[in-house]
């Protein structure tokens, strides 16, 4: 069964309204143990804040996170993806959009979000499988390749002297 990203989705993602303070988002994240918040303007998904988000727009700007908006800092560009696309066509996304993480919908609603970290995760554990068949199939193959050699050196003498048999004069 190929892999889709519906089942990989964080369905439990924290969401503040834009006008929230960087302080307060950094503090739930963190209280959750979270490295991204979505971001939305009356209920409807506007951005997402990262702890990358964090670093580079607030901490690495030298600004104050209880002075900022997340509307001010937030990623707006977003990135999304259908509740039931590979997780191949996903990787694929975020590689082209050079992002971590992709917004998932179902129809026009707002299920989620899936990381790149999940998606590699799980493409992995399915080749995994895979993988462990063609890993044994190949172990056998390569047993019985050393019995059959084992068996012909041990009938080696006996070819032998049939040989020097039929040779002879």
């Amino acid at each position: 069964m190929a892999c889709t990203i519906d089942s990989l989705v964080h369905e439990a993602v924290a969401s503040l309204e834009e006008g929230v303070s960087v302080q307060l988002a950094a503090e739930l994240m963190a209280k959750r143990n979270q490295g991204s918040l979505v971001v939305t303007r009356d209920g409807q998904v506007v951005g997402l804040f990262t702890e990358r988000d964090l670093l580079r727009r607030v901490v690495g700007a030298e600004l104050q996170p209880k002075d900022l908006t997340l509307g001010e800092v937030c990623t707006r560009d977003l990135v999304s993806a259908s509740h039931n696309s590979s997780c191949r066509d996903a990787i694929e996304k975020m590689h082209k959009n050079v992002c971590r993480r992709l917004l998932v919908y179902r129809g026009h609603r707002f299920i989620g979000l899936v990381s790149l970290t999940d998606v590699a995760h799980a493409m992995a554990s399915k080749g995994g499988s895979r993988d462990l068949v063609l890993n044994t199939l190949g172990a056998i193959t390569v047993a019985v390749a050393m019995f059959v050699i084992a068996l012909l050196l041990f009938q080696l003498p006996d070819m032998l002297q049939l040989a020097g048999r039929v040779t002879a004069p």
